[in-house]
């Protein structure tokens, strides 16, 4: 029996980077781009676990703002500038409600679009191979369903393409 582990493939994972400014503009707006959800992703996460509000304001390289609240961020800022603590309890409930509904509808739809993807690249891939030229001689044996499914759908655009063919010039199809 082989060891799994020294059939794995080895590969750098993360790692740590170090923190200093960036640079470049245009990296900026990248690092920016890509972080900002992340933080946004581990506020959310701190008002969940320890049952706080909270409210941020970011401004991106490009100068644009970026606001999260929780329960809303003019509730708490407003409350900050007025000092006291208190929030309407069942508003706060109902608008924590609504950001978990939104970050469940959120994963949903992340979910959906790399599925969509994955099909998109074997799409990609079955059209590649049946355009390649006599792809109704490939051997079906190694298809996996999806490609089946293409092959039959090719086969049926096929079909109706002679069909169109033979009705527009019936004497040359007939020979």
């Amino acid at each position: 029996m082989m060891n799994t582990v020294d059939e794995r493939k080895k590969n750098t994972g993360r790692k740590k980077i170090d923190i200093k400014k960036v640079e470049k503009n245009s990296n900026k707006l990248v690092t920016f781009s890509k972080r900002r959800q992340g933080l946004f992703k581990k506020a959310t996460e701190l008002c969940v676990l320890c049952d706080v509000n909270i409210a941020m304001i970011v401004s991106s390289p490009a100068d644009k703002l970026f606001a999260f609240g929780q329960p809303d961020t003019d509730i708490v800022l407003k409350n900050y500038i007025h000092g006291t603590t208190e929030f309407e309890d069942q508003e706060s409930e109902r608008i924590s409600s609504i950001y978990e509904e939104y970050n469940r509808e959120h994963e949903e739809a992340l979910k959906t679009l790399e599925l969509e993807k994955k099909k998109l690249v074997e799409t990609e891939k079955s059209a590649r191979v049946s355009n390649r030229g006599e792809w109704w001689n490939d051997s079906i044996d190694d298809m996996n369903s999806e490609q089946l499914q293409q092959f039959m759908m090719s086969i049926y655009e096929f079909r109706k393409k002679l069909a169109e063919k033979e009705y527009e010039h019936p004497k040359m199809i007939s020979m």
